[in-house]
């Protein structure tokens, strides 16, 4: 079973405008709701994929039952704890091929309800294969949580995917039980590293992760570079991918997606290769969608077979 977090999700609402964004004024809109979260993604992900898989997270109030009326509706099996406070909204205005964004903060946390979550997720965790952990933590909760899940997780035999930046990824880096899997982007491996890096110098990528204490019993580094594409390391080798050219609908929830497909292929004890390849073409195939989360599975076969994945 593959084991998906997400500590906060949201109900993403989308307004489309048929025209230009009216500051100051009325902007009527037919909105679109959904079940929101980067965990969530994966879920749905995965449930297309064929995987048994299971998420997890925090709900609350009326908001957090609209989010497992929704995942109800779509067939993702959920496990959440219960929270006293409201779950978020996270709205999106999209207009002239703009994106405009209002994403709440969420609910506070109690240390109580963390604990109580906690509980939960050792009994989750005891059945999954893989867990995924993805996105941001809710207020009251430490930036080191995601470290003291995967220790717990780890410990349970589970293979730990984390998809999170800053101080939330320093903790789980610095932490005696590591993840299975890390997915930084270029930017956010220089700030971490503390130097620039460039897609053309993937050299001085790998010799700066192989140098790094901090990676030391990581087993996959996955750093992810926009267009150009991914490099991976993993036991000492290192591969660059390269997804297809496509046409790009939504780009939104393809590195969910991504996550998703590795988790896929590692619970299935996939090649270090198929892997990357398996990754690469759900984070592809997810921007092809205007849905974020999913996958136009009829154009599996011509991306899977055009993403090329060559060892440095």
């Amino acid at each position: 079973m593959i084991l998906t977090v997400t500590m906060n999700p949201s109900i993403d609402t989308a307004y489309p405008l048929a025209g230009p964004l009216k500051v100051d004024d009325v902007n009527r809109v037919e909105p679109i709701k959904t079940a929101g979260g980067k965990g969530l993604n994966v879920s749905r992900v995965l449930g297309q994929l064929g995987d048994d898989v299971l998420t997890t997270g925090l709900l609350g109030g009326r908001m957090g039952d609209f989010i497992a009326d929704r995942l109800d509706e779509c067939g993702v099996a959920h496990d959440f704890a219960r929270i006293a406070g409201e779950s978020r909204v996270c709205i999106a205005v999209l207009h002239e091929g703009n994106q405009t964004e209002f994403l709440e903060a969420g609910p506070e946390v109690s240390g109580d309800e963390l604990a109580g979550f906690g509980e939960k997720f050792r009994g989750l965790a005891g059945r999954a294969d893989v867990v995924t952990m993805s996105g941001s933590l809710p207020r009251g909760v430490d930036a080191g949580y995601y470290a003291e899940l995967a220790g717990v997780a780890a410990g349970a035999g589970a293979k730990v995917l984390l998809d999170t930046s800053g101080a939330s990824l320093d903790a789980a880096l610095a932490a005696k039980a590591k993840p299975y899997l890390v997915k930084p982007n270029l930017t956010e491996l220089g700030g971490l590293l503390g130097r620039e890096f460039s897609p053309e110098r993937l050299d001085e990528v790998r010799d700066a992760v192989a140098s790094d204490e901090r990676f030391a019993g990581v087993e996959w580094v996955v750093v992810s570079m926009g267009a150009a594409g991914s490099a991976a390391f993993h036991q000492g080798r290192a591969w660059r991918v390269r997804a297809p050219r496509i046409e790009c609908v939504n780009a939104t929830g393809s590195g969910d997606s991504t996550i998703a497909g590795f988790a896929h292929g590692i619970a299935a004890g996939a090649d270090p290769a198929e892997v990357l390849r398996l990754g690469n073409t759900c984070g592809a195939l997810n921007a092809m969608d205007p849905a974020t989360g999913h996958l136009p599975m009829d154009r599996w076969d011509d991306v899977y077979s055009a993403v090329e994945v060559s060892e440095l």
